[in-house]
Parts: structure tokens; C-alpha cells; sequence
């Protein structure tokens, strides 16, 4: 479940080029006919829905700059501090390919991406080397030493579910010298390395298996896939001003933040509900949020919802709050009761959701 935009941004922050190809008039809020009237000049149409529907989404975005190491780069060296899994690999070997997918021990949605990996490096194991770095995992005090005996307890307990080569990041430098110069400033991410040496691609591990077949087969377009690339890095820009300028007292830079996020959802995230969960949350529950549009909030939710046909209860859970916030305490109760069945009880999070369905009982 996701319960915050801060939670999402791992995730969100590296999401595949497969989420940047959706329509641009389907978004939640802004009906086709409205849009494409509205983008045609051919009628007047609602302020929000012409920014969401017909704005150009980078040129909302200020000072976006394109990532020091980019698609086509050099790939940089390995500084592994030690090899925990699987083969040491020293350095890229030419006519080879390889993942570099960097992880940590508190990262769920890391967790849930090394059966992934397994599995594509069990069909690909003739072609392409996986190797899983695990980055930003040294606790306060903990020496190199004592981090590499936790993490390599942690990959022993995994198993088959980490059937490749895992590796600990000498200090922080994978971190600095391969995600930082990247923009990648969340987990997991990883990286293809061609056969060339070459970055040719940057994404979430679990959406990588088409471009990585392309790639070993010598048919992925390096050029086009730049372009994926820069549309992610314009949405991660995108979620990082909506989150901020939604905290920002200045009322004038909290409405153009919400104009970003309409666009976002509108242009880059109609089609996937975890995102647009992700924008609605924050404004429903974040306290740091000084401007708060409940109906914006309540759009996104209600559309998340149907993209996962209601059955999915963060989302549910957050559309219940924002049912709430709009006066519809009915509607609240019913959606907040669902959200709770179809929570197991031992789930993390659902006794905040029992106490917000008492909460919502207790106004209706």
C-alpha cells in the first residue's frame, strides 16, 4: 500500500518508459471531449482541465536539467566492497551484457523485485550477468564490516528468490559515481550494460525485460530510448515540484503545483493507479501540506480505483479519506469497509485504517 508521496518516490522516481506512453487525453478530472475541444481552441474550457490536458508538462518544470550520466554514457567502474552471492564480476567484459540493479535490506519494493530477477537471470544467463548492488544500507554506527555480515545474512535468507551475484558497495561510492550522477534518487534501479560498455538503459528492475531483450539481440534503439528515458526524468522532476509546492504557504506556488500534478495525471499517469494514488495521498493526510484541494485528491483516488476494478485497499483506503474530506461520510464508510476486508489482519497499516473507518462511523 501506498500511504504517502514521500513513501512512493523510491518507486515512483524511477518508474519504466512503458508509464510515459499513455494518452494525453485520458486523464482523471478532464474528460476526452473537454480536452480535445479544449487543446483544439474550439470552445472554452475549464482552466484546470486546458493546464492539465493541453500543457506542456517540462516547461512547467523549472531549472530541469539532464543527468550527467545518461543513456549512451561510459558505464562507470564497479567499487564493490565485497561479493556476497554468486560470481565476483571484476569489470564489464565486451560482448557481454549486464544489469546492475541496486537494492537494500529496508527496500520493500526491492524485496518484491528479486524473484524478477531471478527468473529473467536463469532465462538469460548465457547473454547477461545480474548483479544486485546493495546501496544506502549502513546503519548509525555500523562499521563496513558488521554491514557486509547483516546483508549477507539477509541475502542467505532469500535463497532462490536472489538467484544471481550480489554485491555491497565499497562505502557509498556505487551510490555516488552510478545513481547520484544518474538522478536516480530512489530504489530499486538499475542499469543495462550493453555489450559496448555502455549505459543503454535506466528504469525499475521489474519492467526492464523488453529493452533487455532487445538489447541482447542487438535491436534496442539507444536514441529512442534517451527519449524514454528524459520523459522519466521530466515526471520524476514533475512529482518532486507537485510535493513541494503543495507545502509552499505562497498560495499562487501551491496552484501551480496542483497544475503539475494535473498534468501529471493527465498526460503521464492516467493509467496507473499506484501513481495516482501517490499524488492523492499527500494532500489528503500530509500535515507539511498548506494547501489542500480535496476534490483534485478525490478524482485521482476515484480513478485509481477503477483501474484496479476496487479491489485494492491502499487505494480504497485512500479514497475513503478523500470521500470524507468532500462531505460524502456515507460513501466513506462503505469504501473504508471494503478497504479493511480486504486487508489480512496482521497487514502493517491496517489498524490505521480501522481507526480512520471509527472516525468516519463516528461523523455519519
Amino acid at each position: 500500500m501506498t500511504r504517502s508521496l514521500s513513501a512512493a518516490l523510491p518507486a515512483t522516481l524511477i518508474a519504466a518508459s512503458a508509464f510515459f506512453a499513455t494518452p494525453v487525453y485520458a486523464g482523471p478530472g478532464c474528460g476526452d471531449d473537454c480536452a480535445k475541444a479544449c487543446c483544439a481552441e474550439k470552445q472554452a474550457c475549464a482552466e484546470d482541465c486546458a493546464k492539465a490536458c493541453c500543457a506542456n508538462l517540462e516547461a512547467l518544470i523549472p531549472d530541469l536539467k539532464t543527468p550527467d550520466l545518461w543513456v549512451g554514457a561510459d558505464a562507470p567502474k564497479l567499487q564493490i566492497a565485497q561479493f556476497v552471492k554468486g560470481d565476483s564480476v571484476e569489470q564489464f567484459e565486451k560482448g557481454h551484457t549486464y544489469v546492475v540493479e541496486f537494492w537494500a535490506t529496508w527496500c520493500g519494493p526491492c524485496i518484491k523485485a528479486f524473484p524478477h530477477l531471478s527468473e529473467l537471470q536463469a532465462k538469460l544467463h548465457e547473454d547477461v550477468t545480474f548483479m544486485g548492488v546493495n546501496v544506502w544500507d549502513t546503519k548509525k554506527d555500523e562499521s563496513q564490516a558488521q554491514r557486509i555480515e547483516r546483508v549477507s545474512g539477509f541475502v542467505g535468507e532469500q535463497g532462490k528468490k536472489m538467484s544471481y551475484t550480489v554485491a555491497i558497495e565499497d562505502g557509498e561510492q556505487m551510490s555516488k559515481t552510478w545513481l547520484k550522477p544518474a538522478g536516480q534518487d530512489g530504489i530499486p534501479a538499475a542499469f543495462i550494460v550493453n555489450g559496448e560498455g555502455k549505459v543503454a538503459w535506466i528504469g525499475h528492475p521489474m519492467n526492464m525485460d523488453k529493452p533487455l531483450e532487445q538489447i541482447v539481440a542487438g535491436e534496442y534503439d539507444i536514441e529512442e530510448g534517451a527519449k524514454e528515458l528524459r520523459n522519466q526524468i521530466v515526471a520524476q522532476a514533475g512529482f518532486r515540484a507537485f510535493a513541494m509546492g503543495i507545502m509552499n504557504p505562497d498560495e499562487a506556488e501551491a496552484k501551480k503545483a496542483y497544475t503539475i500534478g494535473r498534468a501529471l495525471a493527465a498526460q503521464t499517469f492516467s493509467d496507473n493507479a499506484m501513481y495516482l494514488n501517490a499524488l492523492a495521498w499527500p494532500v489528503l493526510d500530509n500535515e507539511r501540506v498548506t494547501h489542500r484541494d480535496y476534490e483534485f485528491a478525490r478524482d485521482l483516488a476515484h480513478k485509481a480505483a477503477e483501474l484496479t476494478e476496487w479491489n485494492d485497499a491502499g487505494v480504497l483506503d485512500t479514497y475513503a479519506l478523500a470521500q470524507f474530506k468532500t462531505g460524502d461520510v456515507k460513501g466513506a464508510i462503505k469504501t473504508q469497509t471494503k478497504a479493511v476486508e480486504l486487508t489480512p489482519e496482521d497487514e502493517r497499516g491496517r489498524e490505521e485504517m480501522v481507526e480512520r473507518l471509527e472516525m468516519f462511523r463516528a461523523e455519519g
